[in-house]
């Protein structure tokens, strides 16, 4: 009963923003703000945060822009939010800085094939609507795709397409992507925290098609994966698979 009361004492403290000495009026400004008391420790791991109606008098703003930022700190796990009860300090949130990518050389090798990798493609183009859902960006903000195929003793194994918003990191020049696949480039330069993934079956298009070796129309194993820095997504990658392909995870 003390910590509950000691957490709601916390919970409900006023904010240093109080007073009308700031405004927030975006949901990614908001969205900035808790995550900073969360890196503050301001609100610890576990703890409660005010509710959509207090953030929203504190900050200066309405409670549907709170609940635009809150909703998206929780689809990156961040926070957890749960009906009667409130939303809390995701106890995961104190994670490591850096997160442990899969590399396809390594998946590649560990078949006991000789593995190849060869860049496709290195632009700046405007998002494809997934790709601007994905790193929440608008329609009109530019960013780097990066298209590369891989080999598994010369025989067709993944082609990969990711996107990189130059907005939230370096971006790496074409040189070194001749060199380095994206998500290896991605995994030893920037500070990831977490990715989200989704698996699914789709049919090839033409291009993945020609890459992969199979008749276009194929249906193909592809996972796409979104890369996080705290709150912030600054990849979304897409690899697709022949048919048969084997995914393995181990726990």
């Amino acid at each position: 009963m003390t910590k509950l009361l000691g957490n709601l004492a916390r919970t409900l403290r006023p904010s240093r923003i109080s007073g009308g000495n700031k405004r927030m009026n975006t949901w990614q400004s908001v969205r900035a703000e808790v995550l900073e008391r969360i890196r503050s420790r301001e609100w610890a791991p576990g703890e409660l945060i005010p509710t959509e109606e207090q953030l929203s008098q504190q900050l200066g703003c309405a409670r549907a822009t709170v609940n635009r930022a809150l909703r998206e700190l929780a689809e990156s796990g961040i926070i957890e939010r749960r009906r009667k009860v409130g939303t809390r300090v995701a106890s995961t949130a104190a994670r490591k800085a850096t997160l442990e990518m899969p590399a396809i050389r390594d998946e590649i090798e560990a078949m006991g094939a000789t593995y190849s990798y060869s860049l496709m493609l290195f632009e700046e183009r405007m998002p494809s609507e997934k790709a601007m859902r994905a790193l929440q960006v608008d329609a009109n903000e530019k960013l780097i795709l990066v298209k590369a195929r891989y080999l598994a003793d010369g025989q067709p194994h993944c082609c990969e397409s990711i996107w990189l918003n130059p907005q939230s990191l370096p971006v790496p020049t074409r040189a070194v992507l001749e060199k380095l696949p994206a998500h290896e480039w991605l995994a030893s330069q920037v500070p990831l925290t977490h990715g989200r993934y989704a698996i699914l079956a789709e049919a090839a298009s033409e291009p993945c098609a020609e890459h992969l070796g199979v008749a276009e129309g194929t249906p193909v194993l592809s996972i796409e994966r979104t890369n996080w820095v705290d709150a912030t997504p600054v990849s979304f990658a897409r690899q697709f698979y022949r048919p048969q392909h084997r995914l393995v995870s181990e726990e």
